[in-house]
């Protein structure tokens, strides 16, 4: 690795550390950050490959309130090196990488729990002094151990996976191993599924799982066609709840009429709430294990509240009241925000609101939101997305790595930039608008899902059982049928089924993925020494 290839390498793992906290942009996912990671290396390719073989195992990584994953920068990095500057299969690449993964995890709670809990209190006692800047500083400050916490490993890696001595240490691994961890490789991706399955969790519409993976098991129907396939199921889903729940759209209209007719003298203008939506872009840097978002919260909002108070004693009880607990998912943090202004507005007018008024709006919304943000962008739109755009880079295609990172931050930023001038449009009515329909959107997304993930276990689940079930003889040779064979004529794909819904049972049981992976893996090594399992 040359010094310039390692300065690439630092710039864009500290790209993708900074984003495992934000959870942004998405670079900090496997796909991007392999990809990134063989662009510094000099072999775009293979980290595209590198990058899209760890997207699939990491598709169930999500962050959910504190509960943190496997860092899957990390991992997806981590991958990318071993292969191009290893020269590793990527059975061992992977199985590296996971428990490396794993060491991310420790770091990112350490800096979460120690690190920013100190910035967090550095911006509150600022506040309390009238030293509101602090609130900015403390937050961007946080970006720089979450890229250090990525970008410093990855330079270890990267050097001593080119390092003589470690090259012929991982060499020197048993093929028993090498070989096991090859074929795990294949059904290390179950785990992932398995958590988004369990987190959609709508028993009425698995049957759509089903169909999805009994489309791609008889047909040579592709990823990107089952995805189009899933979207006309999920429209269809619509219209026929359309029909039956029928919305009464005379309500809806009169609450808008008469939301409208109560704004006047506003003060907010439509730039003062675009610095809010650019700032909602690094939103979720400097959350913390003590109050969590709150910090990232108070950061959005402050140019609004500057604006609207004046008066260090008017501004100060504001900004610590924003200061408080706050924890929803950080893409539905625009609804909420827009309220929020509006309440501010409302209340810099002389409307009878103080603090506690705002705070239990706050509360109310944060938890429903999540429940809802959670599996719709997490569980949904996300893993769909990267799975699309994985299937297409698996072979090297890097139009796939572009697709998904276009695509998911397209739906973003409209979701971010609009959802923020309706919510602070309709205030607090904001509610009676969408309470009746995002149960419906979350359903709608799940039939979508549902059909992606039944395909992906059909596709790009390999299970090999190589164990000789009888033999024959024809025209004079010997012929051997295996366990494989005898399960394909029954049905196809037989075997990635059921490890799937085993593993979602286990995680029921509060298994931990990791423990899940960890099992898997070795179920690939002693298949293969056994004479079980083949590649």
């Amino acid at each position: 690795m040359s010094t310039f290839q390692a300065i690439l390498l630092f710039i864009f793992s500290s790209i993708s550390g900074i984003d495992s906290s934000c959870e942004e942009f998405q670079t900090h996912r496997p796909l991007i950050a392999g990809t990134l990671t063989g662009l510094a290396l000099g072999d775009l390719k293979t980290g595209v490959m590198a990058g899209a073989s760890m997207e699939f195992i990491a598709l169930g990584w999500m962050t959910i309130g504190a509960a943190v994953p496997p860092d899957p920068a990390l991992a997806g990095i981590t991958v990318a090196i071993l292969e191009i500057l290893g020269r590793q299969n990527a059975g061992v690449a992977i199985s590296i990488a996971i428990p490396l993964a794993v060491a991310g995890q420790f770091l990112q709670i350490i800096e979460k729990g120690t690190i920013d809990i100190a910035l967090m209190h550095f911006a509150e006692i600022g506040v309390e002094k009238g030293k509101f800047s602090r609130v900015t500083t403390a937050h961007l400050l946080a970006a720089i151990p979450s890229a250090l916490r990525v970008s410093i490993p990855a330079l270890i890696i990267g050097y001593f996976a080119n390092a003589s001595l470690v090259q012929e240490l991982l060499n020197s691994i048993p093929k028993q191993i090498t070989s096991g961890l090859q074929i795990s490789s294949g059904f290390l991706v179950i785990v992932g599924y398995a958590m988004i399955l369990n987190l959609l969790s709508v028993k009425e519409l698995l049957p759509f799982f089903f169909i999805g993976f009994i489309i791609i098991t008889f047909s040579d129907v592709t990823i990107f066609a089952l995805t189009l396939i899933g979207m006309s199921f999920a429209v269809v889903y619509y219209h026929i709840t359309s029909l039956i729940l029928k919305e009464d759209k005379r309500r809806v209209k009169k609450v808008e009429t008469e939301v409208q007719s109560s704004k006047s003298n506003i003060k907010i203008s439509k730039r003062d709430l675009m610095r809010v939506f650019l700032r909602t872009q690094i939103f979720q840097v400097s959350w913390n294990y003590e109050r969590l978002q709150n910090l990232c919260y108070c950061f959005c909002i402050m140019p609004i509240l500057k604006k609207l108070y004046k008066k260090e004693e008017d501004l100060k009880p504001a900004v610590m009241a924003s200061m408080e607990y706050y924890n929803s998912h950080p893409f539905f943090v625009s609804i909420i925000l827009g309220v929020n202004i509006a309440m501010e507005e409302a209340r810099a007018r002389g409307e009878k609101l103080d603090e506690r008024d705002i705070a239990q709006v706050k509360i109310a919304m944060m938890g429903p939101l999540a429940g809802i943000g959670d599996p719709i962008f997490w569980g949904t739109i996300r893993p769909i997305l990267a799975a699309v755009g994985a299937g297409i880079a698996i072979r090297g295609d890097v139009s796939g790595v572009i697709m998904f990172f276009l695509s998911i931050n397209a739906i973003r930023l409209l979701m971010r930039y609009n959802v923020l001038l309706f919510s602070y449009e309709k205030g607090v009515n904001i509610i009676a608008n969408i309470k009746n329909f995002m149960p419906r959107l979350k359903n709608i997304m799940t039939v979508l899902a549902y059909t992606i993930i039944g395909g992906l276990v059909a596709k790009l689940t390999k299970v090999n059982i190589v164990v000789t079930m009888y033999s024959y003889i024809k025209d004079g040779k010997l012929v051997n049928v295996t366990a494989q064979q005898q399960m394909d004529a029954i049905m196809p794909n037989l075997a990635p089924l059921v490890v799937t819904f085993i593993v979602c049972l286990a995680l029921k049981k509060k298994v931990s993925p990791l423990i899940c992976m960890l099992v898997l893996m070795v179920l690939g090594i002693a298949g293969y020494s056994f004479g079980i399992l083949g590649l």
